[in-house]
């Protein structure tokens, strides 16, 4: 009898805890659900760097820490826009007070020039920001020169890094697709559509919320060496 008793005691336990489990289950999958995990992964398809890149002061030399090094795809620091563009140069420690920054056109006459830029102490990453009344042309190619002056007088000791940039139409299946995505999506999306500047500038303004996807987008050109460097403490250079 004690032994029907305790077996029938122990299956009213079992179907009382039952309910539970299986409640608690559902709780944690319509929470899951609820909330799922966003995965964006913002990768720069082609454009990687190779080890003889060419880098700082017409070198031919791979990206090295102790050099000037554009945050732009591939060796020859190639990019596209589709408006006035931002400029990403990563400053080694130096001893130099300024620098200079000019953008030309193909024929070689300047657009644009600020010889002025004081950099004393500055290190990590700058930007350059390109004032709203020089016009680029869609689908024309410009080029762009970065140099550090230590001797004004012998500009032959100049560090500098180059490279070109082409302002593109923006396609009106892009700009719907835009439109109501968040700022990391819209990375993803100038990302997938190969538009490097909107896709670094908008990265860099989400470096400290998503410092992942920054790494991410710099490993994916080569540049994953630099990926943790900080940004200047001015937060960038203002070339205007």
């Amino acid at each position: 009898m004690m032994g029907r008793q305790n077996i029938k005691s122990w299956g009213l336990l079992a179907l009382a805890i039952s309910p539970i489990i299986v409640t608690f289950s559902g709780w944690q999958l319509a929470k899951a659900e609820q909330t799922p995990e966003l995965l964006i992964s913002v990768d720069f398809e082609g454009g990687k760097r190779s080890p003889s890149g060419r880098t700082s002061g017409g070198g031919t030399r791979g990206p090295s820490k102790g050099n000037l090094i554009a945050l732009m795809p591939g060796d020859d620091n190639a990019g596209t826009t589709i408006s006035n563009p931002n400029f990403f140069v990563y400053i080694p420690e130096h001893e130099a007070e300024s620098a200079e920054f000019e953008i030309f056109d193909k024929s070689g006459k300047s657009i644009y020039l600020n010889d002025e830029l004081d950099v004393s102490g500055t290190s990590g990453i700058v930007k350059l920001t390109v004032p709203k009344d020089v016009s680029l042309t869609n689908n024309k190619e410009y080029k762009w020169r970065f140099a550090i002056i230590f001797d004004p007088w012998d500009r032959s000791a100049d560090k500098y890094v180059e490279g070109t940039i082409k302002k593109v139409e923006i396609s009106s299946q892009l700009e719907k697709s835009l439109k109501n995505a968040t700022p990391l999506e819209q990375a993803e999306i100038y990302a997938n559509a190969k538009i490097w500047n909107e896709t670094i500038a908008t990265l860099a303004e989400l470096r400290n919320s998503n410092p992942t996807e920054w790494e991410e987008l710099l490993t994916s050109v080569g540049l994953k060496e630099i990926a943790s460097e900080p940004f200047a403490s001015c937060c960038k250079v203002e070339a205007e």
